[in-house]
């Protein structure tokens, strides 16, 4: 984040003491820190700046919210604005007024939807945070949303014990709206005359969170995020499902992030800091040449690259993996040990299932325009030539796959089943993800799926069953493929167990299902799948 920058479009003006009444009323409001640029820039009209100064000190102070929702609201405007300086001075008074990391950081994240999992937001926030979002982006805010926020408020009213709760709601009503309000225009006028210089800078992160972009071995390159929450803190790893990317762990990454009491339970937590990436050609990642050595045991290989050239401590606390990226978590049970304490495997399988290899070339021919499996199976992709052709696949056939894999991902009753469902943006979300997933990563990853064996030792003879991996957990969605996907996650369960604890110290491999979860548990159960998984990572945390 630049600092100490002029803005290039308007020079400030910091009238000396005495000289300006209206510069030495501002002085007084903001005191310590004096004339803050925004205050520079707006004593070009000082008239405004007078009215600025009394209406800014009216809702920061003398209003009846509480600081952290006032803050949260400031900030979420601030987040979706792109307005760095005020994200910059307010994060300071949000934390004084109680937001801690996980709460800064969901506010941060304007890309994913809302509502947010529960457990880190209370109640009040998230419909404060609900409704400062509605409002930033669309102006005019539904019903739904401002009843909502009018019946937490109510709630905050008794808990403030006014003799009149009706009208005690309604002020504290307007009172938010008048919030946002204020600061989007605050926001506008900030990022317009460029004030501090900071127009075009990112918002920072409540966390480190720092973007690489690797370059490894095999001539590809990973798309990596790395998310420090504690210099101490031990390491988890997260490894996307096919066709999507490392931005569907949005939803639980600041279940992991926290130091603070879960706002349900009151379970305390310390917070893991977290790699995150997106595997071969899926989001900023790209494949290697050829595409055909991406393989799920060479996907094993890409996290134990990342672990080297990210200098990340090993053993890592765990390697979390779901669909594609719970095979290569398997795979990284067989082939790399020594490089973490743990495994968690969702919703996958430790082999190809019979059957699949003709269903994953189905649906490669429905990208290209309803080119038959056999077709797939006989000929290949043809450098993108097949069918309808590359054009097709890109802008119409990876629609047609999302329309086709989102409700098999969450079948009825997921709250995501449906666009109209309880958690109906998610799923809007997550079709839009896999319908930009790139076609040749998708079908590299499809050729992977539809071709693995991890009960074959690997090329070092290291087996899966005889792995002296420290702990294992299988998790599943018990909506996914009808429950057959939680089947055969107890089968390897007990296969593995059946081996495994012919060593009378060896943990067993655990396994746990989720009712309501499809596919991706972390999606459609967020708040469920981070409390299973923060349980057994925190049950061997030194």
């Amino acid at each position: 984040m630049a600092a100490n920058k002029s803005s290039r479009v308007l020079a400030g003006r910091y009238p000396p003491p005495g000289t300006s009444p209206i510069a030495d009323a501002i002085r007084a409001r903001r005191g310590p820190r004096g004339i803050t640029p925004l205050d520079a820039a707006l004593l070009h009209v000082p008239p405004v700046a007078g009215g600025w100064n009394s209406l800014l000190g009216a809702v920061r102070t003398q209003g009846k919210l509480p600081g952290d929702v006032r803050e949260l609201m400031i900030l979420r405007v601030a987040a979706i604005n792109r307005a760095a300086f005020e994200w910059i001075q307010h994060e300071k008074v949000g934390r004084e007024d109680g937001l801690n990391n996980a709460q800064l950081y969901i506010v941060r994240d304007e890309g994913t939807p809302l509502p947010p999992a529960p457990g880190i937001l209370t109640q009040l926030q998230i419909s404060a945070l609900m409704f400062a979002d509605a409002s930033t982006r669309n102006v005019n805010v539904g019903d739904q949303i401002i009843n909502a926020l009018k019946k937490d408020l109510e709630v905050l009213a008794r808990q403030q014990n006014a003799e009149n709760i009706e009208e005690r709601t309604e002020d504290l009503l307007a009172e938010a709206v008048l919030v946002v309000a204020a600061y989007n225009m605050v926001s506008r006028f900030l990022i317009a005359v460029d004030v501090a210089g900071l127009s075009d800078e990112p918002i920072p992160w409540p966390i480190e969170r720092k973007e690489h972009l690797v370059s490894l071995p095999n001539s590809h390159t990973i798309h990596a995020i790395t998310i420090t929450a504690s210099p101490d803190a031990p390491w988890i790893v997260l490894a996307n499902s096919l066709l999507t990317n490392l931005h569907m762990w949005e939803f639980v990454i600041p279940h992991f992030i926290s130091d603070s009491p879960d706002t349900i339970t009151g379970k305390p937590r310390k917070p893991f800091n977290i790699l995150i990436h997106s595997q071969r050609g899926h989001g900023k990642s790209t494949l290697p040449v050829p595409p055909a050595d991406t393989t799920i045991p060479s996907l094993a290989s890409d996290i134990s690259h990342l672990l080297s050239i990210l200098n990340i401590p090993t053993p890592v606390h765990g390697i979390v993996g779901v669909s594609q990226g719970g095979a290569a978590s398997l795979a990284f049970a067989r082939s790399y040990p020594e490089l973490t304490r743990s495994v968690v495997a969702c919703d996958t399988s430790p082999r190809t299932a019979p059957g699949n290899k003709e269903a994953w070339a189905g649906r490669i021919g429905v990208v290209y325009g309803g080119v038959s499996a056999e077709e797939i199976l006989r000929e290949g992709i043809q450098g993108g030539e097949v069918g309808k052709g590359a054009d097709y696949a890109l802008k119409v056939g990876m629609g047609k796959l999302a329309d086709i894999t989102v409700p098999r991902w969450f079948p009825k009753p997921s709250k995501c089943a449906e666009k109209e469902s309880e958690r109906g943006e998610r799923h809007k979300w997550l079709a839009e993800m896999v319908e930009n997933t790139p076609v040749h990563g998708f079908v590299a990853g499809a050729g992977a799926l539809s071709d693995y064996d991890l009960y074959q030792s690997d090329e070092e003879c290291r087996n899966l069953l005889t792995s002296p991996i420290e702990r294992v957990l299988l998790l599943v969605g018990r909506l996914d493929g009808g429950g057959n996907i939680g089947q055969g996650l107890q089968h390897l369960r007990d296969e593995w167990n059946a081996v495994r604890c012919q060593n009378v110290n060896a943990k067993p491999v655990e396994y746990v299902e989720i009712p309501s979860a499809g596919h991706l548990p972390m999606i459609d159960e967020a708040e469920h799948f981070a409390e299973i998984l923060r349980n057994f990572l925190d049950s061997f945390r030194l």
